[in-house]
């Protein structure tokens, strides 16, 4: 009998953008939808942004679209 395992799915975000307001409501949506592993500022680049999420968080591609400069969501899958 072959053991099941478990899979475990967290996602990555990074963003930059110059308003801190902005960034401010992007943090506390993803915060209020999301169970946060980690988050951090970058010290080197004010404007960077980063956070890890518990799950599949693919729909924030389209939410941090028109909101930011730049971002990447990568989802991360743990066999």
């Amino acid at each position: 009998m072959a053991s099941e395992r478990k899979v475990r799915v967290k996602t990555s975000i990074f963003f930059t953008t110059y308003d801190e307001k902005r960034a401010a409501e992007i943090l506390n949506y993803i915060r209020s939808n999301y169970k946060v592993i980690e988050e951090e500022r970058s010290t080197v680049v004010k404007e960077l942004y980063y956070v890890c999420v518990e799950g599949r968080a693919s729909e924030l591609k389209e939410y941090l679209k028109d909101k930011v400069l730049w971002h990447k969501v990568d989802i991360i899958e743990f066999k």
